[in-house]
């Protein structure tokens, strides 16, 4: 059971990692491209154009990544929490039937 909370765990903290990666590369590649004209910063992607083509396939693999990332969340979660039952309350009802609370 510890095994399936560790994967489970890391799988959540390399996902939001690589999200977090995902939205400052996003943010530089904007900033190339767009520049900033309130804190005198130009557009670079005029000067280095081959820059700005590599980080936008980088921005976009990242993303990629980020996806297959949270794919393998969902199946960690999934092991993990397939292993607990649905928590049983016992009701004083007719017929003894048990009733499942969420």
């Amino acid at each position: 059971m510890s095994r399936a909370w560790t994967f489970f765990l890391l799988d959540q903290i390399l996902t939001y990692a690589i999200l977090a990666a995902g939205a400052v590369s996003t943010e530089v590649v904007y900033l190339a491209y767009k520049g900033d004209t309130g804190i005198a910063w130009s557009e670079s992607c005029g000067s280095f154009g081959s820059f700005c083509h590599k980080a936008t396939a980088s921005v976009s693999i990242t993303f990629i990544v980020s996806l297959c990332y949270a794919g393998l969340s969902l199946l960690s979660s999934y092991r993990l929490f397939s292993k607990y039952d649905a928590p049983v309350g016992s009701y004083n009802n007719k017929g003894g039937i048990e009733i499942a609370n969420y």
